[in-house]
């Protein structure tokens, strides 16, 4: 659970089934007295309540803290948001809107630190040399093929995205050395896929591997690794849709596809839309 601004005491109190005896006094007096815990040492706060500074310590790791100091400075935020006017224009002004805005910047900055022009070059190449491309993913990993294949599609490149465990490794049996076949999962061990990835490489159809871990078996069993980022490790990583970095890769991809060939796929992409409009 996330204890953020605003957000901090009312997480305490949801989480006292979780305390000792010691452990819920401390918190009952955290959410009576904020503004006096904020300006305390723990051995300052130990010794006003009567108990112990491991105590304390054990608290906050319950509430997810590394330690005092951090549920600490967590608490003054808390602090300084409940004293702060509550109405703003600006959505950044609100704390966890300005902690989610900045992981979405650091996964597009990261992103395009990683991801070399040479790679994008030749991912590019094997989409346009493919007879046909398979899309392989499994659950959000699904959901992010299927955007695959509507964004490509539309521009030209016969893709199918295939989200079904049995069908896909039917479907790779049927690849052939003309085929590209694109395996989804941003840890890399999706067994299902990997399953498909194997039967394809018999097959002899060019692999495209895209994940966040470039020691992974998907990665090693592809001709080319396209490496995204992965949001677990970040602080509001939970609150962040879990195929957005995916997404900002295919706009890579797409976008590179286009600007090598803009006269014909953007002839192709206003003929579907035509159709769409009919």
């Amino acid at each position: 659970m996330e204890y953020l601004g605003e957000n901090l005491l009312h997480g305490i109190a949801c989480t006292m089934e979780k305390f000792t005896s010691s452990e819920s006094e401390l918190a009952k007096y955290i959410i009576e007295n904020p503004d006096e815990i904020s300006q305390l040492s723990i051995n300052q706060i130990a010794k006003k309540i009567h108990i112990s500074p491991a105590t304390i310590t054990r608290f906050c790791q319950k509430i997810s803290f590394s330690g005092f100091n951090e549920f600490k400075h967590e608490l003054k935020r808390y602090i300084d948001l409940r004293n702060k006017p509550t109405a703003s224009s600006d959505i950044k002004e609100i704390d966890y809107f300005s902690n989610l805005y900045q992981n979405h910047l650091e996964i597009i900055e990261t992103t395009f630190r990683k991801m070399t022009y040479f790679d994008i070059q030749q991912a590019v190449s094997l989409l346009t040399d493919a007879e046909k491309v398979h899309v392989y993913g499994i659950g959000n990993s699904g959901i992010a093929a299927q955007e695959f294949k509507w964004k490509f599609f539309r521009i030209g490149i016969q893709v199918e995205s295939i989200t079904d465990p049995h069908q896909a490794v039917m479907d790779a049996a049927l690849s052939t050395g003309s085929s590209l076949v694109i395996g989804i999962s941003v840890s890399g061990g999706t067994k299902e896929v990997i399953d498909a990835i194997k039967i394809a490489k018999q097959q002899g159809a060019a692999v495209l591997a895209i994940t966040s871990e470039k020691t992974s078996e998907l990665s090693q069993l592809a001709d080319l690794s396209l490496l995204v980022m992965s949001k677990s490790s970040m602080h509001m990583g939970q609150n962040i849709s879990p195929t957005l970095p995916l997404f900002l890769l295919f706009d890579l991809l797409y976008t590179e596809l286009v600007a090598k060939d803009y006269v014909n796929r953007v002839q192709i992409r206003d003929k579907t839309l035509r159709a769409l409009k009919n």
